[in-house]
């Protein structure tokens, strides 16, 4: 069994995370230094565009088949 100096900073831990881009995107939005835009695109993207079930539309209140409708063209447009 290999054996590393006792004064090695490297737990299998930190190896474990250099690998794991979502794990150190985590860690960046518990410490604060990230808004969580990233981690939430590199969990989610993958199912982003799959229709809601109609089941869970019913549930919600809402229909997949009914649109909002486009504002006239001479609406004001707000500012928000």
């Amino acid at each position: 069994m290999a054996q590393f100096p006792a004064s090695s900073a490297l737990t299998v831990f930190d190896i474990v995370r250099q690998s794991d881009p979502i794990g150190e995107e985590i860690d960046r939005f518990l410490e604060g230094t990230s808004d969580g835009a990233l981690l939430l695109h590199a969990l989610y993207d993958t199912i982003a565009d799959e229709p809601i079930p109609e089941r869970l539309l019913a549930v919600i209140g809402k229909s997949s088949r009914a649109e909002e409708p486009e504002p006239p063209a001479d609406a004001p447009v707000s500012a928000s």
